[in-house]
Formats: structure tokens, sequence, C-alpha cells
């Protein structure tokens, strides 16, 4: 292989310098001819090695995370035909420091005796500091695993911040079982335990956090009240645990990352309960429990959309063999970066 332009240059001006002595004098100037034909044929493409070198040894210190993010290519479409990866993911929030420098750096500006792997004591110190929210690795976890870090970004970032320092204080205070993370991957960046995770930019509109009592009580409005009749209180407690029981069932059955469309489908059927309400309602009232939770492509959507239906089956326990399964579906629309339902609820009967 020819080697760099720089190098040959470097070794011309030595040669030069030095003056390179040789047992016949014509392979001296045989040689250093050489060297000059082979270093003017090589013409810069694009950037030169030379700038290359020093774009690699230049170090951007303006990044707010001590490890730098690894793009995950052309995001904005302007130099290719590949899209943005969307992702809405469900899960718990958390914080890492990338490096024990920045931790300790954290730890310093606190205060003495001040522990930063404490969520209370960090959160009062942003409270004060809301600027250092940006210093921290906000990360979103299933089942105590890291699955993203978070990275707001654009003119809205510190809207973004506040609303992830309200997440961890409201799982601190208020017990918040999940939170929603739309958004599109940006890169990926690597945690202070050497885990390496996908970083997402997030979208401030779907970001919500909710814990499942609030989030059913959101849904079917509030229980009724200890001197209701019977049958209503009874009717109420059969509805909540029917739509809880969806609820868990996505949460810990279909856990998922929420990048393929059917995941984020799904995933937004979980936070956008209301329509799961009207299904329960309904098979509710005809003594059916839920069966399967099913996803698949819409056969009919609209123009640069991406539709998926979530089809919820529900049978009889007592009448198995006797009465058919009844099958209820919504189209869900997730070729934004926050997903949306699309048309009504349909239901039929399937053996």
């Amino acid at each position: 292989p020819i080697a760099p332009r720089s190098i040959l240059s470097k070794c011309l001006q030595l040669c030069k310098a030095a003056r390179v002595h040789t047992r016949d004098q014509g392979q001296a100037v045989a040689y250093r001819n050489n060297l000059e034909a082979t270093v003017g044929l090589l013409q810069p493409s694009g950037v030169s090695t030379a700038q290359s070198e020093i774009a690699q040894d230049t170090v951007d210190y303006t990044s707010v995370i001590p490890s730098s993010i690894i793009p995950s290519g052309c995001n904005c479409n302007g130099g290719g035909n590949t899209p943005a990866q969307l992702v809405y993911a469900l899960g718990q929030l958390g914080y890492d420091f990338g490096t024990e420098a920045r931790r300790d750096s954290i730890m310093q500006h606190m205060g003495e005796g001040s522990n930063p792997n404490d969520p209370n004591q960090l959160l009062a110190y942003l409270d004060n500091n809301p600027w250092d929210a940006a210093s921290i690795m906000w990360t979103l976890s299933l089942d105590a695993t890291p699955i993203y870090a978070i990275q707001p970004q654009g003119s809205f970032a510190g809207d973004v911040y506040q609303r992830l320092r309200q997440f961890l204080r409201e799982q601190m205070t208020e017990g918040v079982e999940r939170v929603s993370i739309p958004g599109i991957i940006i890169g990926k960046i690597r945690l202070m335990s050497g885990q390496v995770v996908p970083v997402i930019q997030p979208a401030l509109r779907g970001m919500y956090s909710w814990t499942t009592a609030a989030l059913l009580e959101a849904v079917l409005g509030c229980p009724p009240s200890e001197t209701a009749e019977e049958r209503e209180r009874e009717a109420y407690a059969q509805r909540t645990k029917a739509v809880a029981n969806f609820l868990e069932r996505v949460y810990f059955e279909l856990r998922n990352l929420g990048v393929m469309p059917q995941e984020r489908a799904i995933n937004f059927a979980a936070t956008n309960a209301f329509n799961v309400e009207a299904v329960f309602e309904v098979a509710i009232r005809e003594d059916m429990d839920l069966d399967t939770i099913e996803v698949e492509r819409s056969p009919l959507c609209r123009p640069d959309s991406d539709c998926w239906d979530v089809k919820l089956t529900f049978f009889n326990a007592s009448k198995v063999f006797e009465q058919a399964r009844k099958v209820y579906r919504f189209t869900i629309d997730v070729s934004d970066v926050v997903p949306v339902t699309v048309g009504r609820v349909r239901s039929w009967f399937v053996r």
C-alpha cells in the first residue's frame, strides 16, 4: 500500500536534508526521483490525511457528556435515504455519571459529605443548579437494566431536563412506576459500568409518567363512594381489575425496547389506555376475560403513515366451548415520533 502523503513528504525532506549516501550515487538519485514521483501522484480526495489526523487529535471540549456520543449516522436525511430510527420506550428513569471524574466533580460541587448517588440529594442540588442537569446521563431502565440514555437537544432542552427532574422526583415521592420516552436514536454512549446503550433525543410532547392506580383512575374515573350501591362498587372493581391486568401484561409479558413499529404501537396502547377502557367495559358486561394481545400491520392506511392494528381477544371462561371468542381491534399510526390512534374501535366474533 502507498504511504500517506504527509509521511512521504516528511521522508523526502529527510532524504534531502541528510543527503542520503549509498554505494552507488545513481541509486540515490533514482531513489529520490521515485520518491518525488510517488508524492506527486498522491492527490488529496475530500479531506486530506493531515487534516484527518488533526481532526482525530482534536477534542470537543463543548461536549456535555464526558464520554462522547457515537453518532448513528444521518438522522436528518440530509445525506441519504435512511430515515431516523424512531423509538417509543417505557421504563423507569435513572441517571449515570459516565466517568468517576464526572461523579467526583458533581460531588465536590454538592458540598462536603454529599452523596450524588442519592437521588434526593442530587435533586436538591439540581434545584439550585438546574444547568448541571445536562452534566448527568439520564437513563431509562427496564427491570433495573439501563436500555437507553436520554440526551435532550434543541431549543427546549431545558424544558426536557426539567421534565426529567420531575419524573425522578415523582418516582421517589409518589411511587411513579412507568415513564414514556418517545424520540429518535442519535447514537450510543458508554455508561460508568462499561455498558454501551443507545441515546434517545426525546420528544417532550409524548413524555409522561404515571402509576397504574393513577392511570386507572384517569381512565375509569374516581371510585364510587362507600355509600354507593354494592353493585356499582363491584362493577367498578371488575373494570379496574381487567384494565390493570392488561397493563401488567404489557409491562411485563410484552416488555420490549420500543423500536420496532409493532412495539411502539403496543407501548402507546398502554400509555393511552382510554381505548382499552372502552373495550374492557363492553367485555366485562359480556362476562369475558382477556385471552391474547396481538399487533399486526393494518391492511389499509392513509398515505405517508405506518398503521398497526392492536387486537385484543376475549373469551368466556365459563363457556369456552359454547361461546365464540370476541376480537376488539383499534389502529395506531406510528409514523410520527409520537404515535396516534386512528379510527374507531371495531369488534367481531371468531372461532
